[in-house]
């Protein structure tokens, strides 16, 4: 047991008080030393002690205290509500608070207690002491409060910040979005009388007529050309590219039947009338029994063919949208990841460096088909050109820009 309770803390972690609570001794700084001893019988407690006497004591309620010592009577009461306590005697009752220091009584300071450092104060002095460690702690309440009434504000306005930022951000997405559901509900209710306008009747029409359709609609009215202008150049880049759109391959026998009844569907309505949406959103639906893969390739091979006259139009940017909701297809785009450019290789003095791409000025025809970009006449218009000193003279082909050059190199197309 350590020593008049050095070292030992209360439940606050302070000093406890200094004093010695022996089975017969008491010694304290305000009670001085004396003898008690203690005895219980019966539910009564009997206490003698030197310096106050002899005391009988019961409890008859809990917290409730009830005593005679010296021939005096005396009551004593303790009663806890959240940060106040009830003290109750034959004078009347008062409210304390406890705190970290001890007790602070409301009605009767002078009945206050302090411990400092073990020692315990009562009286005028623990009031004064506990009066001004509680204006102390009511400050330090306030300005934890505003702290955090701060830290919560800028909190809120940093989210409702970004909130608004990504808010901003979506706001035209969100707009496109809702120009294209209103634009497709419109379609919706029209595509009964659409469906109508086409002959023969779409229904009796095979799957690589609708495919021609849509075709003739993606890659003409697209750009804002009529069906009739494009589709003998569509049939020959078919034929002649037929490799690299296996799906779309089969539709050259339809081109010419589909033709006339398309521009009769779409009421010679101009790109900016919505007939050429109506006629897609119709076209789309009717390819919706394709299976998902292939009606996907469907959409990728098209969209390839379009690219490969230059960016897509606004228009085809629509309609592309549109067959992509009647078909059921979800549009995604997202950005290619740049490839890494290969290493060049170390010079092998007096030998001629080994490559594992395609020589420009000596591959042959159908090796150069396997660059990408170059079909049969494009190969041969490349062939012409040798020999080629540099990859940018292949800008001279028709077809072939800086983006197409940079996808020749990056394929592995080289000059020796």
């Amino acid at each position: 047991m350590a020593f008049l309770n050095l070292g030992k803390k209360d439940a606050y972690g302070k000093q406890r008080r200094i004093e010695h609570r022996g089975r017969y001794l008491r010694a304290s700084r305000t009670g001085g030393v004396a003898l008690r001893a203690q005895a219980k019988a019966a539910g009564v407690n009997v206490t003698a002690n030197t310096s106050h006497g002899f005391r009988v004591s019961g409890t008859p309620a809990r917290n409730t205290q009830v005593a005679f010592q010296n021939g005096r009577f005396i009551l004593r009461g303790r009663y806890r509500s959240g940060p106040f306590h009830l003290n109750l005697s034959k004078t009347g009752a008062t409210v304390s608070t406890r705190n970290r220091l001890g007790s602070f009584n409301w009605f009767r300071p002078n009945r206050s207690s302090a411990k400092l450092a073990g020692v315990q104060v009562r009286g005028k002095t623990a009031a004064q002491i506990q009066i001004v460690y509680m204006l102390f702690a009511a400050v330090l309440a306030v300005v934890q409060l505003v702290a955090a009434v701060l830290i919560g504000a800028v909190r809120l306005v940093l989210e409702v910040g970004g909130f608004a930022y990504r808010l901003v951000l979506a706001a035209p997405y969100a707009w496109n979005n809702w120009q294209r559901r209103r634009r497709n509900r419109g379609l919706e209710r029209e595509l009964p009388d659409t469906d109508l306008a086409f002959q023969p009747p779409i229904q009796q029409w095979r799957a690589d007529a609708h495919l021609a359709g849509w075709l003739l609609a993606y890659l003409g009215w697209g750009p804002g050309h009529a069906a009739t202008e494009i589709k003998d150049a569509l049939r020959q880049r078919l034929s002649t590219d037929d490799a690299g759109f296996p799906v779309l391959a089969p539709t050259t026998q339809e081109l010419d039947d589909t033709t006339s009844s398309l521009e009769a569907a779409r009421g010679g309505a101009t790109e900016d009338q919505p007939g050429s949406h109506a006629v897609v959103a119709v076209l789309a639906r009717h390819l919706r029994a394709l299976p998902a893969e292939e009606l996907a390739e469907v959409l990728l091979q098209a969209d390839d063919l379009a690219l490969q006259d230059g960016p897509r139009s606004v228009l085809q940017e629509e309609l592309l949208e549109v067959f992509a909701d009647f078909a059921g297809v979800r549009l995604q785009e997202v950005e290619a990841e740049p490839e890494a450019a290969p290493e060049p290789a170390a010079p092998d003095q007096g030998a001629r460096p080994v490559s594992s791409g395609i020589d420009i000025n000596t591959a042959g025809l159908e090796e150069l088909q396997t660059l990408p970009h170059l079909g049969p006449e494009r190969a041969q218009a490349v062939i012409a050109l040798r020999p080629v000193q540099d990859l940018g003279a292949l800008q001279a082909v028709d077809g072939i820009g800086p983006k197409r050059l940079e996808d020749l190199r990056a394929a592995g197309a080289y000059c020796s």
